[in-house]
C-alpha cells in the first residue's frame, strides 16, 4: 500500500500535503542506505508537520499544543491524531536514524517536546547564542505600539551616540522591507532634524539612508555564498539600527546576527503585538517575552514606550486598540456599540450602512481624481492619505480586489483609461534604478496637453515624480491589504473583515488595522468575525523565548 493511501485520512482533512509526504519519503530513503528505516504512520505525519512548519509561520512542532496541529480533523478522526505528546516521542524514537537530539546532526531533531528541521534547530539556537554573547552587552530592543515614540526615541539615541566626541560611529540602518526603510529614512531624519542638536552630528546621522536587510547583507540568489556579509566576512559597523523588526523571519534574523562582528552595536526596533513575519517565526515577540523573566539576560537591554502619540489618549481609536490587543472582546463591543464620532462599525450584511460607506470611499476617490487633474503633488499626496481601505483578504466582495472594482466601476469615464489622474497606485516590486520599493503607494497626475503622464510617490514635504511609462508592476490601491499597509498611517482608516472566519483572521491581522487610524477608524466586519479576530492571537510555535 502506497504511504498516500496509509496516511488518506490526515491528507484529506488538510493536516499534512502530500508535498510533505513526498519530502520526506526522500528523507526516509536516504536514511535506508544507512540501516533499516520503517516509520511508523505516527512517526510520518510528525515528520511531515515538521516539514510545513514553515508553511504555518512555525519553526517546529510543539508536541505540548499537539492538538492545534489537528484542529481541521473531523470529531470521528481525533482518535489518529493522540491529544498528548508521549505516542508522538515514541513514534519518534522508533527512527533514530532520521531523528536526532540536540548535539547530533540529523535530519530532524527532538528538542524535549519541540520536533523542529534540522537547519531550524541550528538557527534558532545561533540567534540565541549571538543574541546573549557577552550577557547581550552589545544588544538593545526598543519596543512600543504605533505612535508611541520609537523613531524619536531612535534619533534621541543615536544623536547622544555622535555627540560623545572622536571618531564619528560606523551607522547602518536597516529594515526587513523596502518600503518599511524608506519610511524609516523619511521619519527618523525628520526625527533628527527636530532635537536639539550642532548641525554636524545631524548631518552625520542624516547622511545614512535605510535599506533592506537583504541590502545591507548583500544578498545575491545565483551566487555562493548568497551573503556578501556573514560569519566569514562581518559587516564593517559600530552601530547597525532594524526597525519594524516585528516583521522579520527567524532566517532573516540568523543571517543578519552572523553577519555582526562581537563588537558590533545592534539595536531592534518595533511593535511585538503587530503583524508578524509572513514567512517563519516571531522573533520580536520570542524576545519580548523573554523580557518577562528577570533571569533573561535580555530583560534589562530593553525599553518598552506606552505613551501614545498617534491618536488622542482619550479617543475611542485608543480604547478599542487597547482592547484588541488585550484580547478583551466584551470591552472591544462595548466601544463600538458606543457610537463614537471616531469609531464606526459596519455590518456588512446591513445593506444601508454599507453602501453609505461605499459613497463616502466613492466620494473620496473622485476628490483624489479632481486634485490630480490640477497636478500639484503635494495636495494630491495629502489628499490619498485622507481616506484609505485596509482589507484583510485580496479576493472576495470584501476583498481588495472587489473594493478595487467596486470604485473603479463607480469612476466610471474618470477610469476609462489606465493612467487616469487620480489612479492610486502601489508599487509591487522592487525597482532600485527608479528608487522604488515593494509597497510603495503613489497618484497618478494629470497632464497638460503633450506632457507625459507622471505619478507622485513619497509624502508632501518629500516626494519624486516618475513617468507612468517608466512604471512597472503596479496596480490599483483605492484598498490594500492590512499587511501592505504596515507602517503607514491614514486620516481615516477602513479596516475591512472577511465576511466568514477566516485562517488568517487574527488579533494582530485586526490590531495592526486598527492602529493605522489617526483621526477615524471604520471597521466592517460582523459580530463573529470581529470575536473571532480579537480571540485568535497568532500563536507561532518556537523554543526562542525558552533559549533566551
Amino acid at each position: 500500500m502506497s504511504k498516500l493511501l496509509q496516511l488518506g485520512i490526515y491528507l484529506d482533512n488538510d493536516v499534512i500535503s502530500e508535498g510533505d509526504v513526498a519530502a520526506a519519503a526522500v528523507l526516509v530513503d536516504i536514511a535506508r542506505r544507512t540501516g533499516p528505516t520503517e516509520p511508523s504512520d505516527l512517526a510520518w505525519v510528525a515528520m511531515c508537520l515538521a516539514l510545513r512548519t514553515s508553511r504555518d509561520g512555525h519553526t517546529c512542532v510543539d508536541f505540548n499544543r499537539i492538538q492545534e496541529w489537528g484542529a481541521s480533523l473531523t470529531a470521528d478522526d481525533h482518535q489518529y491524531f493522540p491529544a498528548s505528546s508521549a505516542p508522538w516521542l515514541e513514534a519518534l524514537a522508533s527512527v533514530p536514524l532520521l531523528v536526532g537530539t540536540a548535539s547530533e546532526r540529523k535530519a530532524f531533531i527532538l528538542d524535549g517536546q519541540r520536533l523542529y528541521l534540522g537547519r531550524s534547530f541550528s538557527q534558532e539556537q545561533a540567534i540565541a547564542v549571538v543574541l546573549t554573547r557577552n550577557s547581550a552587552s552589545n544588544i538593545n530592543v526598543l519596543l512600543g505600539g504605533p505612535g508611541t515614540g520609537k523613531t524619536t526615541e531612535v534619533a534621541r539615541r543615536l544623536i547622544e551616540r555622535f555627540e560623545q566626541g572622536g571618531v564619528m560611529p560606523r551607522l547602518a540602518l536597516a529594515a526587513p522591507t523596502g518600503k518599511a526603510a524608506t519610511r524609516m529614512t523619511e521619519v527618523l531624519h525628520a526625527r533628527c532634524k527636530d532635537q536639539n542638536a550642532s548641525p554636524e552630528v545631524v548631518a552625520a546621522v542624516t547622511a545614512v539612508a535605510a535599506r533592506t536587510i537583504h541590502s545591507l547583507l548583500g544578498y545575491a540568489p545565483n551566487r555562493t555564498p548568497r551573503f556578501t556579509f556573514g560569519a566569514h566576512n562581518p559587516l564593517p559597523y559600530d552601530l547597525v539600527v532594524i526597525d519594524e523588526a516585528s516583521m522579520l523571519s527567524s532566517s532573516d534574523m540568523f543571517q543578519l546576527l552572523e553577519a555582526l562582528a562581537p563588537t558590533t552595536e545592534l539595536l531592534l526596533v518595533g511593535d511585538p503585538d503587530q503583524l508578524a513575519s509572513v514567512e517563519s517565526g516571531s522573533v520580536l515577540a520570542d524576545i519580548a517575552a523573554s523580557a518577562n523573566n528577570p533571569q533573561s539576560l535580555l530583560a534589562p537591554r530593553i525599553k518598552v514606550l506606552q505613551t501614545q502619540h498617534r491618536f488622542a489618549a482619550d479617543s475611542s481609536i485608543a480604547a478599542l486598540a487597547t482592547a484588541v490587543r488585550e484580547g478583551n472582546a466584551s470591552s472591544a463591543f462595548k466601544i463600538l456599540d458606543a457610537n463614537n464620532v471616531d469609531l464606526n462599525w459596519v455590518d456588512p450584511k446591513n445593506m444601508d450602512q454599507l453602501q453609505m460607506l461605499i459613497d463616502e470611499v466613492h466620494q473620496h476617490a473622485l476628490g483624489l481624481c479632481e486634485s490630480a487633474v490640477n497636478a500639484d503633488a503635494a495636495e494630491v499626496l495629502n489628499k490619498q492619505r485622507m481616506l484609505q481601505v485596509l482589507c484583510a483578504h485580496r479576493g472576495g466582495e470584501m476583498g481588495v480586489f472587489g473594493w478595487n472594482d467596486r470604485i473603479n466601476g463607480l469612476l466610471s469615464s474618470k477610469a476609462a483609461t489606465t493612467w487616469y489622474a487620480g489612479r492610486p497606485v502601489m508599487v509591487s516590486r522592487n525597482n532600485p534604478a527608479l528608487n522604488l520599493s515593494n509597497g510603495d503607494v503613489g497618484v497618478v497626475l494629470g497632464a497638460k496637453s503633450g506632457d507625459r503622464v507622471h505619478a507622485v510617490f513619497g509624502q508632501a514635504g518629500q516626494y519624486t515624480t516618475i513617468p507612468t511609462s517608466r512604471l512597472e508592476d503596479v496596480s490599483t490601491v483605492h484598498a490594500l491589504t492590512i499587511h501592505k499597509s504596515q507602517g503607514s498611517e491614514y486620516v481615516h482608516a477602513v479596516v475591512v473583515l472577511p465576511e466568514n472566519n477566516s485562517r488568517i483572521l487574527t488579533r494582530e491581522l485586526l490590531y495592526t488595522g486598527v492602529t493605522r487610524a489617526i483621526g477615524k477608524l471604520t471597521i466592517v466586519g460582523t459580530r463573529s468575525t470581529i470575536q473571532s479576530a480579537i480571540e485568535r492571537p497568532i500563536r507561532r510555535a518556537s523554543g526562542l523565548a525558552t533559549r533566551l
